[in-house]
């Protein structure tokens, strides 16, 4: 009896799970739309494997993504190498102006680099001519606002790694 009464239970669990099928014909005829990329996925940019990408969201949910704010000093004339991971002999990626304003979003180890997030004030145009962008605002960087959990920074703004006794903190 209790056999039975076992078969039964699986047989009518294992037609309930089956019950409602799905063709994968169906779920694959909106991905189909774009030949080249079928699954409608975003690419990953390609970056190079010795880049340490900033880091956002490091203070928790309930604060800005990056939480603090600075200003670029000390230059004596030069311009402020930005590089790919925080120590001297990374590949340099950038260069910042004495001035510039810079929001802090993570910090090396031993304290001497500071994860940045930038904007330069020109953006690519969709013809490939450089638009000047003195509109933009601070939030518009995407960093001036919570963010869910702890993420490489991915904002259309750029981002890199540069010495933190040139960065004088303003707010935060």
């Amino acid at each position: 009896m209790i056999r039975t009464l076992f078969a039964l239970t699986l047989i009518s669990l294992a037609s309930t799970a089956c019950s409602e099928t799905t063709k994968v014909e169906d779920d694959l005829a909106g991905a189909q739309t774009n030949a080249e990329n079928p699954t409608g996925r975003a690419e990953r940019p390609k970056t190079n494997p010795a880049e340490r990408l900033v880091r956002i969201g490091l203070g928790g949910s309930r604060f800005d993504a990056c939480q603090g704010v600075g200003r670029i000093q000390g230059l004596q004339g030069r311009e402020l190498d930005v590089r790919i991971a925080p120590f001297d002999a990374a590949q340099k990626k950038d260069s910042i102006k004495q001035g510039q304003q810079v929001w802090i979003c993570s910090r090396s180890h031993d304290q001497q680099w500071h994860g940045i997030v930038y904007d330069d004030g020109v953006t690519e145009a969709v013809d490939g001519d450089a638009a000047n962008t003195a509109d933009r605002g601070p939030g518009e960087c995407g960093v001036s606002a919570p963010v869910r959990s702890k993420r490489d920074y991915d904002g259309p703004c750029k981002s890199g790694w540069v010495e933190s006794n040139f960065v004088k903190l303003v707010a935060g």
